[in-house]
């Protein structure tokens, strides 16, 4: 009898020691956890570049709309829109506002020319919620309501928030192409007859005849990171750049910090937070820097001569839509030819000497060159 006692108690600590054993082990959890760890950062690219691609796809489409708008403009009107337009109070308000009802944007157009035609007319371009004047008084429910606000289609996917909107009512991530131009941008046909190189210019309607480079061959329109800080090379813009060749802007990197070598933009004033803003600036870009370099600008604000670059953060390069609509993915790698030649103030015909990428941008140079 105590051998049987004996023998039950040697089965009761055999079952719980197999009961023990069940479970994992700390050695066989870490483990586990590492092959997930290692799991998930092979698969984490692939994922990103799949949102990435998603977010391409969008931006794609949405510069499509754009030109699609563009182009119903031109059924209407019979010419391109212009850069900007000046108000009676001299202010230049942008393409992309003329363009609201072939987006489906007709009651913010409505609303926009509406208060135009008020006593009070539109508010300034850089008028947000933040900094609207409590004069006139009817400002600040127009700016609330219809003035700050972000058109879906205006704006990339891939693009960073704007990290100060105090002087950006609305993002434009979409700019109209000025050419391979960098003196004469900013001026207006009227001003000792400057005409740029490129489809759009302040006050100047141009036809679909004077594209003679070809529709198929001329930038019509391209993409621009709107957000990024004041020293960033994407979304900031070097200021005081008076020399008129694109190696001067190049200059104006920091190879160590790969930031803009100071003085640069304002903080509240980034080339994308003003999607009414005509003036090049804001609304337009040029074909003299490889895209996704860095732009300059003449003086220390932000009306005089620009040498925009288009740019955004999808990797090797940037969406543009050429004049005839179609959309086109343009290498950060594309031939830019002899940065170092000076813009030079001649209107009318010439080649251009910023290779491929400055042929592009301009629409009647003589060079019929097919985007690669």
């Amino acid at each position: 009898m105590f051998v049987g006692f004996c023998n039950g108690l040697e089965g009761y600590e055999m079952r719980n020691k197999v009961r023990l054993r069940v479970g994992f082990t700390l050695v066989e959890l870490l483990v586990v956890i590492a092959i997930i760890g290692i799991l998930i950062a092979l698969l984490l690219p692939a994922v990103q570049a799949a949102r990435e691609a998603a977010r391409r796809s969008q931006c794609t489409n949405n510069l499509k709309q754009i030109a699609l708008a563009v182009h119903n403009y031109i059924d209407v009107y019979k010419v391109f829109p212009a850069l900007g337009v000046r108000t009676c109070r001299g202010r230049y308000y942008a393409w992309s506002m003329m363009i609201l009802p072939y987006l489906e944007q007709k009651p913010l157009y409505d609303a926009i020319m509406a208060q135009a035609q008020s006593p009070d007319m539109l508010p300034e371009p850089w008028h947000s919620t933040q900094n609207v004047p409590s004069s006139p008084a009817s400002w600040a429910p127009f700016v609330r309501q219809w003035w700050q606000i972000d058109i879906r289609t205006y704006v990339c996917p891939s693009d960073q928030p704007i990290p100060n909107r105090q002087e950006s009512p609305a993002r434009l991530n979409y700019k109209g192409c000025v050419g391979d131009d960098y003196h004469q941008n900013h001026f207006r046909p009227d001003q000792n007859n400057r005409q740029n190189r490129g489809i759009f210019q302040c006050e100047r309607y141009v036809g679909l005849e004077m594209v003679t480079d070809g529709t198929s061959n001329t930038i019509m329109l391209g993409e621009m990171v709107a957000g990024g800080y004041p020293d960033d090379i994407k979304g900031g813009v070097a200021l005081n750049m008076t020399a008129w060749n694109p190696a001067a802007c190049l200059a104006r990197v920091d190879p160590a910090t790969k930031k803009l070598i100071p003085p640069v933009r304002a903080d509240p004033r980034p080339v994308g937070g003003r999607a009414w803003d005509g003036r090049p600036y804001f609304t337009g870009f040029a074909t003299l820097v490889a895209p996704n370099g860095p732009s300059c600008h003449w003086g220390d604000v932000d009306g005089n001569e620009h040498m925009g670059t288009a740019s955004s953060f999808h990797p090797g390069g940037v969406n543009v839509a050429m004049a005839d609509g179609a959309v086109k993915f343009i290498s950060e790698t594309i031939d830019v030819g002899n940065q170092a030649v000076d813009d030079v103030d001649t209107p009318g015909n010439r080649r251009s000497p910023w290779g491929v990428w400055g042929a592009l941008g301009s629409a009647y140079g003589g060079e019929s060159v097919t985007a690669p």
